[in-house]
């Protein structure tokens, strides 16, 4: 599939209809050299370092690891990328109906792979509808009411219950010692009724 992809992409831009550029000022140019070495660079690289056997020096545990190449696997793998590659020469090398004809016996499957199968609306309707409006609606509506409110509620109760008593704190020592003097009495009233009771 990649392989068929791959030439499919690089057949539609560089084979098919010319892409005209109307505004000179942004015509195409090559990349400077700065980008180019640094790509032959890799590429020299990647063509080689299949074959060093990076398995028998790196391992977890320090000791080596010793593998050895499945012809039937690596073959299998290369000829059905060569099968993606001809069939998208054959379908895609020049410009020709045989992709839209394909599209046209198979529109159900066109269609659901145009739209990659759903799976932006299934994201959009799991992230959307399950998870924002089933639970994150829900817990910020809690934490906004629920925590907030109580804390908020606690904040009132504190600020009016302050309100209340600052009366009691005007600055006058002869009236500090009058509302000891009412504490004491009324805890000594208290602790006489439970001694006689």
């Amino acid at each position: 599939m990649t392989a068929f992809y791959m030439f499919r992409i690089y057949y539609l831009i560089f084979w098919w209809k010319k892409h005209e550029v109307h505004d000179a000022h942004h015509a195409p140019k090559d990349q400077p050299w700065t980008m180019t070495l640094p790509l032959i660079i890799l590429a020299a690289i990647s063509c080689v370092a299949g074959f060093v056997p990076f398995h028998d020096m790196v391992t977890w545990d320090g000791k080596e690891l010793h593998t050895a190449l499945d012809l039937k696997v690596a073959g299998t793998s290369v000829l059905i990328a060569l099968v993606g590659i001809g069939l998208a020469t054959v379908m895609y090398l020049k410009e020709n109906p045989l992709p839209e004809r394909m599209a046209n016996s198979m529109r159900g499957l066109w269609t659901a792979s145009y739209k990659r199968f759903y799976m932006d609306e299934l994201y959009q309707f799991i992230t959307h509808k399950v998870i924002f409006q089933g639970l994150c609606v829900p817990i910020a509506w809690f934490d906004r009411h629920i925590i907030d409110g109580f804390m908020n509620l606690l904040a009132d109760a504190t600020n009016s219950l302050s309100f209340g008593i600052r009366r009691l704190q005007s600055g006058s020592i002869q009236a500090y010692v009058y509302v000891y003097l009412l504490g004491a009495l009324l805890l000594a009233a208290i602790t006489m009724i439970c001694v006689i009771f």
